[in-house]
């Protein structure tokens, strides 16, 4: 595990509380909202980049029902100054950032949408510096402010001058809440209704902004809503609509094509975008299918809004056995098919995890794993088994909640990060049956004694197995390398399948460990004098005392069956280093475990041929012929485990057989793999709307 830790930092992985091979179970990746997917980069402020500006045709009170003037990335200078000005005035002003001031890293990505907007409406106006003296202006100085939350989903500025009279507000926000303080129309709505319609199915992020005079100002503004604002929050003048793309980071959809393909489910969770923003993100970065069947569960619950899940939450703070059939009924049908959560609230993060954990997996419970950075992520985050948050704009609060901490924020890194922990989890595993098969081969020659076997193995040569070859053979499997279909087997269930489960019994005792033990007996009874000694004195002692010849034969018994055993050992090593792929195309990467092997080796030929070792551990010098004979225990063993190999990859082959890899998903990857990129995001897609589907175990 320290090993693995430290190949978790090389992939941008900082693991906080040794939870490295919780990852290679069956996760859930909750991401928040886009946080982990956008392009972080400054020359867009943090990956968001305008591309539309929205603004009505023939003055703020027609909203879009004579057309809009579009004002696209490319940039260009529009005339309607009381419209632009409000949409300039809606980005917050104090910022040195959103005053053309440079500003570091850390403002970049707190302020990234507002610097998105702000460059938008200043390119319309004729660039930075008459945006920068129209914000200076008197008349726009803000004098009062309701800021973003996520209840109200808006942010209300108020500017001008209390002395003169003449005072606006200027509203941005949701659309759907601006459009509830706009005095509109049902053609206006549906025009404008229209409009955002056509942004979102691109994949925009869209913010609506509206304006109105207040001719009565207050001496002092007060409020944080309509309920108790001293002045009019109704009656706006609807201005227009901004079209904002957070596009996502280079490699995402080909990550998440990736982690399906490994029998990850990932959901998106999004507190601010519109469900048809997020539907279109989702399927541009194959979290959706790009078609999905009308009708049906898979449709219904493809995409769930905070409003849906307001009747839904738990009675008390986590799911129970008690919970109304109707709610047991309906999680259930979304931890199977649901894709994304939008516009869910911080409370709804948490409950989204507990649903998982309580319903998914049939019943039994996914494995979750959260991402997020803000301080109202962090119970969710505390909630998941593996809590991720962002290393370079995550809060220091969802850093101490989370498990892992993502050092470059890039969802791809913790796909690196699965994958890492799966490789660490099958290593383990491996040292583990490794460790195992010696252990019968060492037992049965004290059960022999019973039956009068002369001694065939002595403690001290035990000792020597165990701490002077199978400990650094051990170690050394902390560094071996992935096997080519690691990321393409499904993940075991940690509470259907443990890490040391039957299966590692039954290789390691009951196949390789009694094929070391036949060996071990083969190579000693072909000693000369051992029958005849086990006829006649059989373990000797003071009723059939040995004579000097006699114990050396013995002594030479033991010799021989500690080095077949050694070669057995190798052959273990050798065979357990992949679960189906042969050495053939596997080879010996890990040098690490060729140092061990060649370290075994010179240790028990020492054993035999130098003299200052025979005491120590009851070994004799063995002729050259025997030392040789012992060498068919190891191309024996490796012959017949290669031969159980290709027996199963034949069976998997032809859907036989599923322990360890879902054969209609090894196909999928074989065939993406020959039909390129293009095939292969369709094929992602795909298998993402499959994932309901209860995987093979292994």
């Amino acid at each position: 595990l320290m090993f693995a830790s430290a190949e978790m930092v090389k992939r941008k992985l900082e693991v906080l509380e040794g939870k490295v091979a919780i990852l290679r179970a069956r996760a859930l990746e909750l991401g928040r909202g886009r946080g982990d997917l956008p392009a972080g980069d400054g020359q867009h402020a943090a990956g968001i980049v305008h591309q539309h500006l929205h603004l009505p045709l023939n003055g703020i009170r027609r909203g879009l029902v004579q057309g809009a003037v579009v004002h696209d990335a490319v940039g260009g200078t529009l005339e309607d100054g009381e419209d632009l000005a409000a949409a300039h005035l809606a980005v917050h002003g104090e910022h040195p950032l959103v005053l053309g001031v440079e500003g570091d890293l850390e403002d970049l990505l707190v302020l990234g949408l507002e610097v998105a907007i702000l460059r938008a409406s200043s390119e319309v106006q004729g660039g930075p510096d008459a945006a920068k003296t129209l914000k200076l202006k008197p008349e726009n100085q803000k004098i009062f402010e309701i800021p973003f939350n996520s209840e109200n989903k808006w942010m209300l500025t108020v500017h001008g001058q209390v002395s003169s009279g003449k005072v606006f507000a200027i509203l941005k926000g949701a659309p759907d809440r601006v459009m509830n303080y706009c005095s509109l129309d049902k053609t206006s709505t549906d025009a404008i209704e229209g409009q955002m319609q056509m942004l979102m199915n691109d994949a925009r992020r869209v913010l609506a902004i509206a304006r109105r005079e207040i001719t009565s100002p207050p001496a002092k503004f007060e409020g944080s809503g309509p309920q108790d604002c001293n002045f009019p929050l109704k009656d706006f003048e609807f201005v227009g609509l901004y079209g904002i793309e957070d596009p996502p980071k280079e490699g995402v959809d080909d990550a998440v094509i990736k982690a399906t393909n490994a029998g990850v489910k990932v959901v998106m969770v999004t507190t601010g975008d519109h469900p048809d923003t997020a539907r279109a993100i989702a399927k541009r970065i194959n979290i959706l299918p790009r078609n999905i069947p009308g009708g049906g569960d898979a449709a219904e619950f493809s995409v769930i809004t905070g409003m849906q899940l307001d009747s839904r939450v738990p009675k008390s703070d986590n799911f129970t056995d008690n919970e109304p059939p109707e709610n047991v009924a309906w999680w259930k049908k979304a931890v199977t098919h649901a894709r994304v959560f939008a516009r869910v609230s911080p409370i709804h993060k948490q409950v989204i995890v507990q649903a998982y954990q309580k319903y998914g997996y049939d019943g039994i419970g996914d494995i979750c794993a959260m991402t997020g950075d803000g301080v109202n992520d962090a119970p969710a985050l505390k909630q998941a088994e593996v809590g991720v948050a962002m290393g370079i704009r995550g809060t220091e609060v969802a850093k101490d909640a989370a498990d892992i901490v993502l050092q470059d924020d890039d969802f791809t890194s913790i796909i690196n990060g699965i994958e890492q922990g799966r490789l660490c989890s099958c290593n383990l595993r491996k040292s583990i049956m490794y460790t195992l098969c010696s252990k019968v081969p060492q037992f049965a020659p004290t059960l022999a004694m019973v039956f009068g076997v002369p001694q065939a193995l002595t403690i001290a040569q035990v000792l020597l197995i165990d701490i002077g070859t199978d400990i650094w053979t051990a170690i050394a499997y902390a560094f071996q390398p992935a096997e080519s279909r690691l990321m393409a087997r499904k993940p075991r269930h940690p509470k259907l399948v443990k890490l040391a489960d039957w299966g590692v019994g039954v290789y390691s005792y009951c196949y390789i460990g009694m094929l070391q033990c036949f060996f071990c007996w083969v190579m000693f009874f072909s000693m000369p004098g051992i029958m005849d000694i086990w006829a006649t004195k059989q373990t000797g002692g003071a009723e059939h005392p040995y004579t000097s010849a006699e114990k050396l034969q013995v002594k030479q018994g033991t010799t021989i069956y500690y080095w077949t055993l050694v070669m057995g050992q190798i052959a273990a090593a050798l065979s357990t280093t992949t679960e189906r792929q042969s050495l053939l195309t596997y080879c010996f990467p890990n040098m690490a475990l060729n140092v061990a092997f060649g370290f075994e080796v010179v240790l028990g030929l020492m054993a035999i041929f130098v003299p200052f070792m025979y005491g120590p551990f009851d070994t004799a010098y063995l002729p050259k012929e025997y030392v040789g004979k012992a060498l068919i225990a190891l191309f024996a063993i490796v012959l017949i485990e290669e031969i159980r190999k290709y027996i199963f990859r034949t069976l998997e082959a032809r859907k036989a057989c599923g322990w360890c890899l879902d054969t209609d998903q090894v196909e999928a990857i074989g065939e993406s793999e020959e039909e390129g990129s293009d095939d292969n995001s369709e094929s992602g897609s795909e298998v993402s709307s499959e994932g309901g589907k209860t995987p093979l175990l292994c």
